[in-house]
């Protein structure tokens, strides 16, 4: 087992922390694609690593995915809602996963660019209410003793990933470089105090903003005392305290105060309403219907039989819906979509 850990442990203090840290459990588990997210409560995923066997069959759209999230298709991830509702660590499965996180329309939306894939996740808290995720997903359904394998792991994967933090904190209150953020995977613009308020940590994010607004210095005073797990609105923009994860690990009290800058997060959504809320154009009830199917993955094969039509009659259709919206083919359907959770949010 020490020699499995022996990659994660070289690399505890730097920015590829995570890729040796999910190489543990690859090498008990095998899996296809692999994925590393940091999930926040106040700004949107942050994709720190991805990555496929080379041997694989599948064919994973890692390009598409990132713009899919970057134009909003994250309101949608089961997991980022998981993570924000409970805050509990540990390893869920699609299994485990409240029914009403709509796992399985996420993933049929997200099955031309993925693949039909298999997933466990392993949720490892950060700072403030943030978490890293370590996802592993393959073709062939995991089996109940990988399962159990991987959840065996969590225990030192949890102690790898808290020696690491506490690593680049103690490196940072020596004084190490600003670069550390990135590698502390926290969210922009964050400062970091100690019980009695004093700062031990500002973002190169949080400096930019305090030395661009005049008012920033006067609205971060008025958030000081107001205690941890509170949102505060002020006039530069929205604060949010929240305590440090694991305390322990220094020997006092923490607290994170994450700076709202550009990229707010923006509220959960459930796909059915998206979709429902989803009109570009006066669709027939039948159009309707299939652009909710292709919104969630179906092939013309599939829609026929869910239609009991034939597959003559879905390409006619399809052939309408592209020209009522003035395009040639369902990713564009499917940006629309996107555009459209921008908008509404």
């Amino acid at each position: 087992m020490y020699d499995n850990l022996i990659g994660a442990i070289q690399s505890i203090g730097t920015s590829e922390f995570y890729r040796p840290l999910i190489d543990i459990a690859k090498r008990e588990v095998e899996a296809d694609v692999e994925w590393v997210v940091r999930y926040s409560p106040h700004v949107p995923p942050a994709l720190i690593h991805c990555g496929k066997r080379p041997q694989t069959p599948v064919s994973v759209d890692f390009d598409m995915v990132n713009k899919l999230y970057d134009e909003g298709f994250y309101r949608l991830d089961p997991w980022l809602r998981y993570w924000t509702s409970y805050k509990t660590a540990g390893l869920v499965t699609p299994d485990t996963l409240p029914g009403h996180f709509a796992k399985d329309d996420f993933y049929s939306a997200l099955k031309p660019f993925l693949g039909d894939m298999d997933v466990m996740v392993m949720f490892l808290p950060a700072f403030g209410g943030n978490c890293v995720a370590l996802f592993l997903e393959r073709e062939t359904p995991f089996d109940m003793d990988e399962r159990t394998k991987f959840l065996s792991l969590f225990p030192a994967m949890l102690a790898l990933h808290k020696v690491h933090i506490q690593n680049l904190m103690t490196q940072t209150w020596l004084g190490a470089p600003a670069e550390r953020s990135a590698a502390l995977q926290l969210p922009s613009a964050v400062q970091i105090r100690d019980g009695a308020g004093r700062v031990v940590y500002e973002s190169e994010s949080w400096l930019a903003a305090r030395k661009q607004n005049q008012g920033f210095a006067r609205a971060v005073e008025s958030v000081r005392g107001k205690g941890d797990g509170k949102s505060i609105k002020t006039d530069v923009g929205m604060f949010h305290v929240d305590r440090m994860d694991f305390p322990e690990l220094w020997g006092r009290e923490l607290s994170v105060v994450t700076y709202e800058v550009n990229g707010k997060v923006r509220s959960s959504l459930d796909i059915d309403k998206a979709i429902d809320d989803f009109e570009p154009t006066d669709f027939t009830p039948r159009e309707r219907e299939m652009v909710r199917l292709m919104l969630l993955g179906n092939s013309n094969e599939r829609m026929a039989e869910k239609l009991s039509i034939g597959i003559g009659t879905i390409r006619n259709h399809r052939k309408r819906i592209y020209d009522k919206l003035y395009i040639s083919a369902e990713r564009d359907l499917f940006s629309m979509f996107l555009s459209s959770l921008n908008e509404n949010a």
